[in-house]
């Protein structure tokens, strides 16, 4: 019967058990045609009744069109409308329609946001050639590795409430926030600065080195938050091109101050653009960090801060673990720098498997497992893209004669590379909220690799992989719970 059929049908009066059925009033069927028997009713409510989990949802149904107590006793010749609603929910099977699967949260809309964000990782790589050049006197190394370990840290932090706000209280949040926290960065890098003026007598270009470095990692942070790439690759484009530009022709006397105006034009670009994407900052909603966004920043600071130590101790150490040249780091930092991208892309893809997982109700064994083998899949995509980029940049190396038989860097090369790996793991598991194994971690490597320094190249490959071994196994544990990926 067709639907028209069911809504035009006027009224009946047919005779049960020999006597006439009563007639509506015109004021009774105001609201429609209402079908004579309740198989057609049952036709005409065919989704409440399939989808019904109770017959009070087809009473609720019944009575916003109008067919009452009253109605469903004179052409029913039930008691009520609940009574009704009962027989038609026996009547029909219930067959509820599959609701539409929820937006993926993790779908990257763009698919050059992750390579984009890459290479906004590596450039600035440019720049630490150019600051070998220009910065001499006292405590240049230790003034530099202070800036980028506090600058880590604070970027860290600031990412971590930005994100917060941008998830709960919208962009306007995340931009009152965001504009709010840099000045405290600031602040802080200041003091950063001003302690190793006192404490290592660097020279003021040192300093303003240091303090460009943390104000470019600030800005660069919120920018990102914000989904401003393109602001900051342009930011970027000065110091980039005149670092280029400085290194290709030789470093020529007279020309630093060109090179310096290049490298504080893209720390200045920087926060000017962060600040003009703030500038429509929402009003102050409560207090600039609640309890549970501090402890949340605490954390996020506190393994930037020692991620970047990590990062920085193969450099700084050498391979004697005395100081010197490791030359494998060297060639392994730019690369794994341009991975990050990689890292990402992988996040968010091991995401979205969790998410299909979930959403296509996988049993908890099953699920543990195809979610393990998801994290395994993972860890393979990005350790082969960064194998891959540290293979160029050796190749290239050699080829432009930088390096000088290269196989010599091996064990270098890979100490580094298996520490990018561990890091990898353990961003991942900040992702699904998994944050205090992988810093307690992280932070015992590095207090055991300063205090056996003197063992040099061994100690760092060995705490690198046995920082995997460690992050690897918690991250086998840990994924396979369900409740770990429904966020």
């Amino acid at each position: 019967m067709s639907a028209e059929g069911i809504l035009l049908r006027p009224p009946e009066s047919p005779v049960v058990d020999g006597t006439e059925r009563p007639q509506l009033t015109t004021a009774e069927t105001a609201r429609g045609m209402t079908p004579a028997t309740v198989a057609e009713l049952c036709t005409q409510f065919m989704d409440v009744c399939q989808s019904a989990v109770d017959p009070l949802e087809i009473a609720s149904a019944l009575e916003f069109e109008g067919i009452n107590d009253r109605v469903a006793e004179l052409r029913y010749q039930v008691a009520d409308v609940f009574t009704l609603a009962r027989e038609m929910y026996a009547r029909v099977p219930r067959a509820p329609a599959e609701p539409k699967p929820p937006p993926d949260p993790w779908l990257d809309t763009s698919k050059f946001r992750s390579a984009l964000h890459g290479l906004i990782y590596g450039l600035p790589a440019m720049f630490f050639p150019v600051a070998a050049a220009l910065l001499v006197g006292p405590g240049v190394l230790a003034t530099l590795v202070v800036a980028l370990l506090t600058g880590w840290a604070l970027s860290q932090g600031l990412a971590c409430i930005g994100f917060l706000r941008l998830g709960t209280g919208g962009g306007l949040q995340a931009q009152w926030v965001l504009r709010a926290g840099l000045p405290v960065g600031l602040a802080l890098v200041a003091v950063a600065m001003t302690a190793m003026a006192s404490a290592v007598q660097a020279r003021t270009a040192v300093l303003l080195f240091g303090a460009g470095e943390g104000a470019y990692m600030l800005g660069a942070c919120a920018l990102l938050v914000l989904g401003a790439e393109r602001w900051l690759l342009l930011a970027l484009a000065p110091g980039v091109l005149g670092s280029a530009a400085f290194l290709l022709l030789g470093r020529p006397a007279g020309a630093e101050h060109l090179a310096w105006s290049a490298l504080a034009a893209t720390a200045a670009l920087a926060l000017l653009m962060a600040a003009l994407m703030t500038r429509h900052a929402g009003q102050r909603a409560g207090p600039l960090l609640s309890a549970a966004e501090l402890g949340a920043v605490l954390g996020a600071m506190a393994f930037g801060l020692v991620a970047a130590g990590l990062l920085t101790f193969p450099v700084v150490a050498g391979p004697t673990g005395h100081g010197g040249i490791n030359t494998g780091a060297l060639l392994a930092s730019l690369p794994l720098s341009l991975s990050m991208g990689a890292a990402e892309w992988s996040v968010l893809a091991y995401r979205r498997r969790t998410q299909y997982l979930l959403r296509t109700g996988q049993e908890f064994a099953t699920f543990a497992r195809k979610a393990r083998v998801a994290l395994l899949a993972a860890l393979a995509r990005y350790a082969a893209v960064a194998i891959a980029l540290t293979a160029g940049a050796v190749v290239i190396a050699a080829g432009t004669g930088l390096v000088a038989k290269p196989q010599r860097y091996l064990p270098e090369l890979v100490a580094y590379l298996v520490l990018g790996f561990a890091l990898f793991l353990a961003l991942l598991l900040q992702a699904l909220g998994l944050r205090a194994v992988p810093l307690t971690a992280a932070a015992i490597t590095l207090g055991l690799e300063l205090a056996f320094r003197h063992y040099g190249l061994a100690v760092q490959l060995a705490g690198s992989a046995v920082l995997l071994a460690v992050v690897g196994a918690y991250a086998a544990i840990s994924v396979g719970g369900v409740m770990r990926h429904a966020y």
